[in-house]
């Protein structure tokens, strides 16, 4: 055994002694390539058909069996259910369409409105394009305050009146247009 004194002297004497060496020469794996794989393919052999007994032993399942919804542990009958799952079914196509639709109509709104006060869209345009100086370092304000108070009108006065609304019949929607156009300018 070590002798007793320092920490140091305990470990390299451990290290030295000669029946750690040759328990470590015994223990350590020698590695020869040609058995490796020998012993890998007879391993994969008896891996495979283990597995093999083991699919013939369990009953068939689908993957989809992993990710079924949970149950209800309290027991309902076969008409609630159906009651509603019907409900749901009819519930949720109705979301999905409101909020296609009430996209729709923004942005038919939003098409109208900007149709309706085109003329005004234009003058803008060309103020930006041919303006005078003055008008492109005020960035065009007065006639872009003109055309934002028309379409901001028209797109308030359409949606009060819910144009090109779900319910809404083409006949409908063309005489909420003329209103539209109608509306007073503030020029």
């Amino acid at each position: 055994m070590a002798p007793q004194g320092t920490a140091r002297e305990y470990v390299e004497s451990y290290v030295k002694e000669q029946d750690v060496q040759d328990y470590l020469s015994q223990q350590q794996p020698k590695y020869d390539p040609h058995k490796a794989q020998q012993q890998a393919s007879e391993t994969s052999r008896h891996e495979a058909d283990a597995q093999e007994r083991q699919r013939g032993q369990q009953k068939p399942h689908s993957s989809q069996s992993i990710h079924l919804p949970t149950v209800n542990p309290i027991p309902a009958t076969d008409n609630q259910q159906t009651n509603e799952e019907q409900r749901e079914e009819q519930q949720q196509p109705q979301i999905v369409w409101t909020y296609r639709d009430a996209a729709d109509q923004r942005k038919e709104i939003h098409n109208a409105a900007q149709d309706n006060c085109a003329d005004l869209h234009a003058e803008l345009w060309s103020c930006f394009k041919d303006g005078s100086w003055w008008d492109k370092a005020k960035m065009c304000e007065a006639q872009k305050q003109k055309f934002w108070a028309c379409y901001n009108k028209q797109k308030k006065f359409l949606k009060e009146a819910n144009y090109k609304g779900p319910i809404n019949v083409p006949e409908q929607d063309d005489k909420i247009l003329q209103e539209a156009l109608l509306l007073p300018r503030d020029d």
